[in-house]
């Protein structure tokens, strides 16, 4: 291999891998557009319920501040054998509300 070979070869060798780097970025951005257009265009079939431990999470309060919004009627919510349960939509519905006011 001649000189002037040598500096074409490292140059080829970094084009290749410059490419290589940008096709991974194409294809991350491409799963990354499917997942908003699934996430948009289909909505969940059956209400997701939440617990009381999930709620608490979500709102990042204490279990004990969901328990007292419950008494006092401030938090949407179902009782199933025994059990609280919250409705994910009424729940986001709530915060979008929140964040308006």
């Amino acid at each position: 291999m001649s000189h002037v070979e040598a500096p074409f070869e490292v140059w080829k060798k970094q084009l290749l891998d410059s490419l290589a780097r940008m096709e991974g970025k194409l294809d991350r951005l491409l799963v990354l557009r499917e997942q908003t257009i699934d996430t948009t265009v289909r909505p969940p079939l059956k209400p997701e319920y939440l617990d009381i431990i999930d709620v608490s999470k979500l709102l990042k309060v204490e279990q004990k501040t969901v328990y007292n919004w419950v008494s006092a009627g401030k938090i949407p919510y179902l009782k199933a054998n025994g059990r609280l349960l919250f409705l994910r939509e009424e729940i986001d519905e709530m915060l979008r509300k929140q964040t308006t006011e």
